[in-house]
């Protein structure tokens, strides 16, 4: 990773080597040194994690998603106890003053995600940050590791999200990993489908205004075309009865509910009722008499 030639392992032929190539040896030593250390694997975690997180004078900026790509791979070879901390960082964060206050200096919370953006201008904003390093570790994580996240969506995140950045912060953790999710594991790919409904749920029932509707529904269009299709229609279709009439009007065709008014209704009733002109026969006409 550091660009450093000769490598810290001699030249072999990995052909016939324990190991395919010095990268995977380099991986192994480390996990081995990590295990090795006596103190409890959720305190190795939490140290790896704060290498980036606490911006350590050792980090070069230039190669953050660098050294980000390297935790992935480490903390994701390492047990379940070295890893599993990453969730703890994350409901921290939807726990913060900055998703769950309505906060004005905020603007455009796209902005506020973009670590890129955040990266570059020095704004060291710790949600960016977060979301950045959980994108790396689930990014080298098994499928049996990401089968973990609808369990995590459903009984931990989803009754602490109340507010639209919070919502917003889930929709941006969890969906690079839908297409991973549809060809691997369609089961938590259809779970992750009804929770994102339940918790925009709670979030409409928590808020007397949305600002940014259109991009939530935006984003649940894409799900339902790109990845669960009418698989959950009949769930999410209760959910969506429920919620306020802006986003059923913007969300009627994920289910093709009905968005007939009553009065429209009516009105079509009444001009289907009078009787027939042709059949109503005035009085004031003599009619003629057959002899």
């Amino acid at each position: 990773m550091a660009g450093k030639s000769p490598g810290p392992f001699p030249n072999c032929d990995w052909r016939f080597n324990e190991f395919p190539n010095p990268a995977a040896h380099a991986l192994h030593v480390t996990c081995v040194e990590l295990m090795a250390l006596s103190v409890p694997g959720k305190e190795v975690g939490n140290a790896l994690l704060n290498v980036v997180l606490k911006s350590q004078p050792l980090v070069p900026r230039e190669n953050i998603t660098a050294w980000m790509n390297a935790i992935g791979l480490v903390i994701t070879a390492l047990p379940e106890p070295y890893w599993i901390v990453l969730n703890d960082r994350i409901v921290s964060v939807i726990n913060s003053a900055t998703l769950t206050s309505d906060t004005e200096w905020v603007g455009y919370p796209f902005q506020l995600f973009d670590f890129t953006a955040c990266h570059q201008s020095y704004c060291e904003m710790y949600c960016s940050y977060v979301l950045a390093l959980a994108h790396a570790v689930w990014h080298h994580s098994s499928i049996g590791q990401l089968s973990l996240i609808p369990k995590f969506l459903t009984e931990v995140l989803k009754p602490l999200v109340n507010t639209e950045f919070q919502l917003l912060y889930i929709y941006h953790l969890v969906g690079p990993f839908l297409q991973r999710f549809q060809q691997e594991r369609t089961r938590c790919m259809l779970e992750i489908g009804i929770a994102f409904y339940e918790m925009l749920q709670n979030v409409d029932q928590n808020s007397k205004h949305l600002s940014y509707m259109d991009p939530i529904c935006d984003f649940l269009y894409h799900v339902k075309y790109m990845f669960t299709g009418d698989s959950v229609k009949d769930q999410v279709e209760k959910i969506i009865c429920t919620l306020r009439p802006a986003l059923k009007l913007r969300l009627r065709f994920v289910t093709h509910i009905s968005k007939v008014e009553p009065a429209a209704q009516v009105q079509a009733s009444s001009s289907a009722s009078p009787a027939n002109p042709s059949s109503q026969v005035s009085t004031g006409v003599a009619l003629p008499v057959t002899q």
